[in-house]
């Protein structure tokens, strides 16, 4: 039976756009939890019984995501296999299952009890992590804790639609997203999430509309009530009027022949009107992410962030584990390059067992390449494994957080011990794989022209070159205002690099979120860069914006720009720029 409609006002409330394109109809409030845990504390006298409970609950689970990975198999063929096989890793991770067990058994709790609180520890722990990635794996692991409580208590969740709708959350796990019938989304909305959680991955592999709204809607819509999700701009709006409706139909026109568009463009070469060639290469945090690289027509993996590895409960990092990572990536991407980068712990990427959470400054401390030098174990073991994978495809590494020469002298020593062993136990390698290093220090892009002498390529990372240039913490809220790379000295850093890679005749690309921008992309055409490297979904607007560009224009844009003073003024004159060159890419975004 339908709920009542509710009289209100038109609301917009600004959210976080995680996956494109517009949604416009009736919400779906899926409510999987509603449980006060509270209430699940209570002593219990056969432990045991408790345990049989929990095992028994783990089977269910079990069960559930292997149907729901079958499901988006039969519907989604096997591009989504990684992040179900994540999800189970969680639960059949022996440390997990026996600590869980143990503490039934002294502690004499409830098994939902004992579940409830020792996940709510877990997902806490990667909760105060900084970094997007880690903190979004917490919503895995409150995923699992909601569908074992749910088997526990014998609650069987509803994913039944009746009719096209937006389906609202607090948030969504991979197993939710499929179990829905796919013809019947509109979209998605939750209250929590991210660009880079699972949910938002499936999203956009579906290109399904989803914005994280941040305030707990969820809780306040009902069944039926209307709503539009635009996944462009991240806004959602509340009991939209006639008027609104209308406005958002047109833009979803609009958004269809643009789609239309630049798919049916995807695979033309990206050349500039003058005859400039650009290579357009995918960044990945997930193996699996290379079906939307390949999907896009990206010119190579330029990277491939492998903290990952580190944190999946499931595999140990070791080198027969990641050699076969390595392998089966540049078989894939063959003959194209991968750029494997080697691990960046610490910062904001802490985790138990590596890295040291007490730090007091953890993005200027124990990080990255000092953290690898430092464990020249764990360090070794990488590198092996990579080096035995370059016998499958167009294989180079790359070396994060360079700050020293004396950090790449160290490297190549252990690289040449790497080497030795290999031969010696006469397993293939190819011998001269490209060693790049990331320009992400001020230090770095200052002396570029000297590290030039010591790296076969540079990549620049503008997210953590921003951050230590302009000496601002970009997860700190209270400054992020003021972080901005079209900051003037940002800017100069930038090309500074360029200008001594093009100089001494060695490959630069660009793999920082500055790479992607709109209003970024001429300008690091008129600085002389030829290598972007982005998240693969970015890549046919990228694609288009290169194709409609002339160089010489880009490099006057550039010329008149690097004489302002202010970011404000430098995105202005870019945007204008990118407005009159490619229109019917800013027709969406002028409107919104």
């Amino acid at each position: 039976m339908k709920s009542k409609r509710r009289i209100w006002r038109e609301v917009a409330i600004h959210g976080t756009a995680i996956s494109p394109g517009i949604a416009i109809g009736q919400a779906f409030v899926f409510k999987p939890y509603n449980i006060n845990l509270s209430e699940l504390e209570i002593q219990v006298e056969n432990t045991k019984h408790e345990v049989s409970l929990f095992t028994n609950a783990r089977k269910k689970v079990q069960e559930q995501l292997d149907y729901a990975q079958t499901v988006s198999e039969t519907n989604y063929s096997d591009q989504f296999a990684e992040i179900f096989e994540s999800q189970k890793a969680f639960l059949n991770d022996p440390v997990l299952i026996n600590e869980i067990e143990e503490k039934i058994l002294h502690s004499k709790n409830s098994a939902a009890y004992v579940v409830s609180k020792v996940l709510s520890e877990k997902s806490e722990h990667f909760i105060k992590l900084e970094n997007t990635y880690f903190k979004e794996r917490a919503y895995d692991i409150l995923d699992l804790q909601q569908k074992l409580i749910n088997a526990l208590l014998g609650i069987d969740i509803d994913y039944q639609l009746n009719n096209p709708s937006i389906v609202v959350a607090d948030m969504l796990s991979p197993s939710d997203t499929v179990n829905f019938n796919k013809n019947l989304i509109l979209g998605f909305m939750t209250d929590r999430g991210g660009i880079t959680s699972h949910a938002a991955i499936l999203a956009r592999g579906l290109r399904i509309p989803a914005v994280v709204n941040g305030i707990n809607l969820s809780r306040i819509l009902q069944n039926n009530d209307p709503l539009i999700v635009d996944g462009f701009s991240g806004t959602v709006i509340l009991n939209p009027s006639a008027s609104t409706i209308s406005y958002y139909k047109k833009l979803q026109r609009k958004q269809a022949q643009i789609q239309k568009q630049l798919e049916s463009e995807i695979k033309l070469k990206t050349v500039t009107p003058d005859g400039h060639s650009v290579k357009i290469m995918a960044n990945l945090e997930f193996a699996n992410e290379i079906n939307y690289a390949k999907k896009n027509n990206a010119q190579g993996i330029g990277l491939f962030r492998t903290e990952s590895i580190f944190i999946k409960p499931d595999v140990e990092p070791n080198e027969e584990n990641q050699y076969l990572l390595y392998k089966s990536l540049a078989e894939q991407i063959r003959p194209s390059d991968i750029i494997i980068r080697t691990i960046d712990l610490g910062g904001d990427k802490m985790v138990e067992g590596y890295t040291e959470a007490d730090e007091p400054n953890p993005f200027l401390g124990w990080r990255a390449i000092r953290f690898c030098l430092d464990r020249k174990d764990i360090f070794k073991t990488q590198l092996r494994a990579i080096y035995r994978a370059s016998v499958h495809g167009s294989v180079k590494i790359l070396i994060p957080m360079i700050s020293s020469i004396q950090e790449i002298i160290e490297t190549k020593n252990l690289i040449e011990k790497v080497k030795n062993e290999l031969e010696s136990q006469k397993i293939p390698f190819i011998s001269d794989i490209p060693l790049g290093i990331m320009v992400e220090t001020p230090a770095t892009a200052v002396s570029a022209g000297i590290f030039s002498k010591y790296a076969d390529f540079f990549s620049i990372g503008t997210n953590d070159l921003t951050q230590y240039t302009l000496a601002i913490d970009r997860t700190n809220d209270k400054v992020a205002r003021s972080y901005n790379p079209f900051n003037p000295a940002v800017l100069m850093l930038i090309e500074k690099t360029i200008k001594e890679a093009v100089k001494r005749g060695i490959e630069v690309s660009l793999c920082g979120e500055f790479s992607a921008v709109p209003e970024a992309v001429p300008l690091l055409l008129g600085m002389g860069l030829r290598i972007f490297s982005m998240t693969p979904f970015f890549i046919p607007e990228v694609k288009k914006i290169v194709r409609s560009l002339a160089v010489k224009d880009c490099e006057k844009l550039w010329n008149k720009v690097k004489r302002m003073h202010q970011e404000e003024q430098i995105e202005s004159e870019c945007h204008q720029f990118i407005k009159y060159n490619v229109p019917e890419l800013f027709a969406l975004k002028e409107e919104n």
